[in-house]
């Protein structure tokens, strides 16, 4: 029976921290004109900006909170094992959830273009018909940190056996 050995990836270790930190910021957010910010999260549309997309939740925003709830797991799980397979949990960690902030980054945009906001910066929206209003949007910390926190992963599996502490 193979025993299992434990230790600590401290690089891991604070990805699994900051992938749970940019459940809590928002990732993207924009305001316009006399009304207060809309903050766009992986799992909720928290402001006004909810009434004129459509929703509060889509369908796209649960499955991408499931990723990155699994990639947290992961990530954790592999901060604490030794070996290989904890390679590679870290590894597919980062990978997932840097696609998951890519993909929120894309859906992001192709909404924005649906009113004519742009991405980062300052702009005029078509609010439907005629309505034409000033826009002004920003990639938010979350969408930061859980960059961070991939990265960190990442390089947690590559330098996994010369940067784990225990035995």
């Amino acid at each position: 029976m193979k025993r299992l050995h434990l230790g600590v990836n401290l690089l891991g270790l604070s990805g699994g921290v900051l992938m749970i930190a940019a459940m809590f910021f928002p990732w993207w957010t924009f305001r316009w004109e006399f009304v207060e910010r809309t903050d766009i999260f992986p799992y909720i549309i928290d402001g006004p900006g909810s009434e004129l997309v459509g929703y509060k939740r889509s369908p796209e925003m649960a499955l991408l909170t499931g990723v990155i709830i699994a990639c947290i797991l992961l990530c954790l799980v592999g901060s604490l094992l030794w070996g290989r397979s904890a390679r590679i949990l870290l590894g597919t960690s980062g990978v997932l959830v840097l696609v998951a902030a890519w993909r929120l980054l894309a859906r992001v945009e192709g909404v924005a273009a649906r009113f004519g906001l742009p991405i980062q910066g300052h702009g005029q929206g078509s609010m439907g018909g005629f309505a034409k209003v000033e826009v002004w949007t920003w990639v938010s910390p979350g969408l930061y940190l859980i960059v961070a926190a991939g990265v960190l992963a990442l390089l947690a599996s590559l330098l996994h056996s010369k940067i784990r502490l225990g035995k």
